[in-house]
């Protein structure tokens, strides 16, 4: 199977070609890592919740959630969550996980290119997702049809360079791996009709100690953050559904 239909099929596969070690390690997410890593993970959900303004009661979904941890936690939260998913084992993995924690939440397999949700949420997230369709009009269009009109959309993506660290994971399972400039990524927002484009930086994720090595540190780190963002910081865009 070859081009659009063979993308998307490597997507749907992708569970199962990992392998039980890989079907562990998405089960277990955000746990099970090493541990920075699952500090950035817990620390980037954090941002999510402040950066939706996530209240108990708010409706959410997320298009490309994979195993659905994001959403299992803003439930926990008291989200009204919901989650997509091209990947019905991947579905399947999030369904056996709410379960497993009584959760009321709900899964459903659907292309995230595709998908109508008739402006019925308060917030959309797209976290790690887009980089995964050579269709961002597309995505972006789903997300604006799932808002309510001024309903907020969260994008946190890699940056243009994972168009070549994703080489090996594309070549292992032929799923899409590519990256975006965040210049790009706000012209494509607009034209899906979304407004009050504003991009985040976060890549403060240590903690820090009081010697004065380290307070200095604190002090420059936004700086360096902000001028190298272009070469190799995680991009955050929040925008309005107009």
């Amino acid at each position: 199977m070859t081009g659009e239909d063979g993308r998307k099929q490597a997507e749907v596969d992708y569970p199962r070609a990992a392998g039980e070690e890989g079907r562990a390690w998405i089960r277990s997410k955000p746990f099970g890592h090493d541990p920075r890593e699952t500090a950035r993970l817990l620390i980037d959900f954090g941002y999510v919740l402040q950066l939706l303004d996530l209240h108990a009661g708010t409706t959410l979904c997320e298009l490309g959630c994979g195993s659905g941890w994001m959403i299992r936690f803003a439930a926990r939260h008291g989200v009204q969550a919901e989650g997509y998913d091209i990947s019905p084992e991947m579905i399947e993995i999030a369904r056996e996980q709410a379960e497993a924690e009584n959760l009321d939440v709900r899964f459903e397999a659907a292309d995230m290119e595709q998908l109508d949700l008739g402006h019925r949420y308060d917030a959309c997230l797209l976290y790690d997702a887009l980089h995964h369709s050579p269709r961002a009009d597309l995505v972006l269009a789903t997300a604006h049809r799932a808002l309510k009109p001024g309903g907020r959309l969260l994008l946190a993506e890699p940056n243009w360079k994972h168009r070549f660290q994703g080489r090996e994971a594309a070549g292992e399972y032929g799923v899409t791996e590519l990256g975006y400039t965040p210049r790009k990524l706000k012209k494509l927002m607009r034209e899906a009709g979304f407004t009050d484009v504003r991009r985040f930086h976060n890549n403060r994720k240590r903690l820090f100690s009081n010697t004065p090595r380290e307070a200095a540190a604190h002090l420059v780190e936004p700086l360096v953050y902000r001028l190298l963002g272009p070469f190799w910081t995680q991009i955050w865009l929040r925008a309005r559904a107009g």
